[in-house]
């Protein structure tokens, strides 16, 4: 009885994986062809990738078999096969259309990014582009309700146990395939080139990859004694918060109390409690330069281009200061995208290298942890720490990363009043100056700025839409001639990005106090650059430069990474406050520098915090919105035409994107200047709440004004 039932069990298991490779399998092969077309951006790659990695391919389309697989746990499985594969199709079309318009494929951690991908979309496509992708998901929803409603309910094949059994089998087939070929470095478990690690290893494992290999893995030597080592190296003593000074709110910050006691600052969202001085930890009064680092959007020298020649020089201002001043080329995480990754590595000290492939911190891991950086180094020693960004102030979780970063300001374009914009519609960063000049003017002491510049954002336009470019373009490689309108384009925002540099460090000269300008590319552009077509050799690298007004020290030339670069502008000013900060400092040449980085990174994001005796010196702070607070003084209802009405609104530090917030509802608001807003067409009621807030372009609120309330006359309810 026991054999025939064991028969019988096998032979269900076999009819239902029968049914899986009839159903699935040729399913997977097709899909697995068609996603790489898309990301491979041809439709014969996919066949030479094929005959090539034929074991790379076999175990990319197993994974989207056990995908596949999970159709026979429903009765309609033309319906869950439609759903499964619609998905996979979807990867491979997000992949295709993200590659137009940056050099880095498709990972999950871009859905993440869904709500800042959704505020920008309109600078990448056209109108009638938008309607096309509405259309086409509107046009996969009604197929899947189609056959969800007139596909039959499988007779057979449908058992839970049996489908659990195939889906199992696959499972563990899969796992075990990949472990295989990692340890047989058939498919690799790390890859620093995002786009070629796809291109190698196949689309379904990279993005498989980008869902469970995310932040930093525990390092088989992480323990309290590894960490008391590299802390002792450092600091010459084991662990004891490596001498790093809690860091206090500077009294001269603007996140102090306002002068008015009448004034309430604006109501950030974050609700993370205030740093606050400790008692015993007087605030140092401080010697220390101003430091404004200048992160510029996709900036770099174009004659770095083999084959390519201007009408004049697209960056005097820049070749002139990194011929006087200390410069080098800087090593950044990413190239065609990923501006919030270098930033990371600079105001942090720690590699990208270490976190999963195209993971932005930003999105992960500091959305709820504090993190050691710069503006918490800087402002131990009395600085003002102020961040400035002439784009949406939520883009990449700036909002709520900041205060975890350290910052007592943050100025993004919500802030800024008018400014003037490129063709594609993105800020000009001429409006940088003023707002740089106000972070010095707006406290008694020292500053630490960082500015993050967007005017060279792309995407750039394919046609001519310059009338009287100021460079022209003379000649081209080859592999960028096809780009040539997108390329002249670009050049002539870098001559812009440039003559605001030489603006920049004029208004500086004149600074009464020190001020050191870090200015650096964050990633080459989106062109079809490769190592081979740059004079220094690598699509990695852009350049910086450390100017400053008072230039006393010896240029020193030396080409770093962006998580190297600020401990080396701190050293050369005899600052070395901080734990990373020191190790960068005084490790660079040991032969376990990467490693042991790691193991503080770790240490410090995902441990036990053994590098500072299990508790972290830093608090996350209260994060300003703007220099300065925005007012609302007083509102009065006005009375029009057919008993229509106007709000209007008087106060100060008014922008376009102030919106008046009438009994908790955003109403449409009309800018007049920095004083006055107006609100029209609304039903007034007998008693009005009414306060300004500060929304950005995805309408998420970023400070509230203290809310009035008025009272209206009988005539206006």
């Amino acid at each position: 009885m026991n054999t025939i039932r064991f028969k019988s069990f096998l032979h269900k298991l076999w009819i239902q994986f029968r049914l899986f490779i009839t159903e699935c399998l040729p399913l997977a092969i097709l899909l697995h062809l068609c996603i790489e077309a898309f990301s491979r951006e041809s439709v014969v790659l996919p066949f030479f990738y094929l005959i090539q990695s034929p074991l790379v391919f076999l175990y990319n389309t197993l994974l989207i078999c056990v995908t596949l697989s999970l159709s026979f746990f429903f009765k309609r499985r033309k319906f869950a096969r439609f759903f499964i594969a619609a998905l996979w199709l979807a990867v491979g079309i997000t992949d295709f259309v993200l590659l137009q318009f940056r050099t880095t494929p498709f990972t999950a951690v871009d859905l993440l990014l869904l709500d800042s991908a959704f505020s920008i979309m309109g600078h990448y496509l056209s109108v009638f582009q938008i309607i096309l992708v509405a259309v086409a998901f509107l046009l996969v929803v009604g197929i899947g309700v189609y056959l969800f409603l007139h596909t039959k309910k499988a007779s057979r094949g449908t058992s839970p146990l049996y489908a659990g059994l195939v889906f199992g089998l696959l499972l563990l087939c899969g796992i075990f395939s990949t472990k295989l070929l990692t340890s047989c470095k058939i498919v690799e478990s790390n890859f620093g080139n995002l786009a070629q690690g796809f291109h190698k290893n196949g689309l379904p494992y990279c993005f498989f990859t980008s869902i469970f290999d995310t932040g930093i893995s525990k390092p088989a030597s992480y323990s309290e004694d590894e960490i008391d080592r590299i802390v002792s190296t450092i600091t010459g003593s084991p662990s004891s918060s490596g001498g790093i000074t809690p860091t206090p709110t500077p009294e001269n910050s603007p996140s102090a109390a306002p002068e008015d006691p009448s004034v309430t600052p604006d109501v950030p969202t974050s609700t993370l409690a205030p740093t606050a001085p400790p008692e015993d930890v007087p605030l140092l009064p401080t010697e220390h330069p101003n430091f404004i680092f200048l992160q510029l959007e996709s900036f770099f020298d174009p004659t770095h281009i083999s084959g390519a020649e201007f009408s004049s020089d697209p960056v005097p201002t820049f070749r002139r200061l990194k011929e006087h001043y200390s410069s080098g080329f800087l090593t950044v995480p990413s190239i065609g995208a990923g501006t919030a990754n270098t930033e990371f590595e600079l105001l942090t000290g720690i590699s990208l290298d270490f976190f999963g492939p195209g993971e932005y911190p930003y999105k992960t891991v500091l959305k709820d942890t504090v993190c050691e950086s710069i503006a918490y180094n800087l402002s131990a020693l009395g600085l003002t720490a102020h961040a400035i960004h002439n784009n949406d102030g939520t883009f990449y979780n700036r909002h709520e990363v900041f205060s975890r970063l350290g910052f007592h300001t943050f100025t993004p374009i919500e802030y800024m009043g008018t400014y003037t914009t490129t063709p594609l519609g993105w800020a000009k960063d001429s409006i940088l100056t003023e707002q740089i000049a106000t972070a010095l003017s707006s406290t008694e002491g020292q500053d630490f700025i960082y500015t993050i510049s967007v005017q060279g954002h792309g995407a750039y336009p394919e046609t001519a839409i310059l009338e009287d470019p100021a460079i022209d373009i003379l000649a081209l490689p080859e592999e960028l001639k096809e780009s040539y309108y997108e390329f002249l384009y670009f050049t002539n925002q870098l001559y812009e990005m440039d003559c605001f540099l030489n603006e920049l460090t004029t208004f500086l000269e004149d600074h009464p106090e020190e001020v050191v300008l870090v200015l650096y590319g964050d990633h080459l552009p989106t062109f079809p650059f490769t190592d081979e077509l740059l004079t220094n050799g690598s699509v990695f690298e852009t350049e910086y430069v450390i100017w400053t007004n008072h230039p006393e020290k010896t240029p020193i030339d030396r080409d770093v990474e962006a998580y190297e670069l600020s401990a080396h502008v701190l050293n050369l000013y005899d600052i070395h406050e901080g734990l990373l900060t020191r190790f960068h400092q005084t490790q660079t040449d040991a032969p376990t520098y990467l490693s042991d980085m790691e193991l503080l990174a770790y240490d410090m994001l995902y441990g036990d915090l053994e590098s500072f005796d299990g508790k972290l010196p830093y608090t996350a702070t209260e994060l300003q919105f703007g220099l300065h607070p925005i007012i609302l003084r007083s509102a009065h209802v006005q009375s029009k035409i057919e008993d229509t009405y106007c709000l209007y609104i008087n106060g100060e530090g008014f922008t376009p994107y102030s919106i008046v917030y009438i009994n908790d509802e955003p109403y449409n608001t009309t800018y007049i200047n920095p004083q006055l807003l107006s609100v029209s067409d609304f039903d007034p009621e007998d008693t009005l709440t009414v306060c300004v807030a500060q929304v950005g372009n995805d309408s998420h609120p970023l400070s509230f004004t203290e809310a009035i309330t008025l009272f209206l006359p009988e005539e206006h309810s």
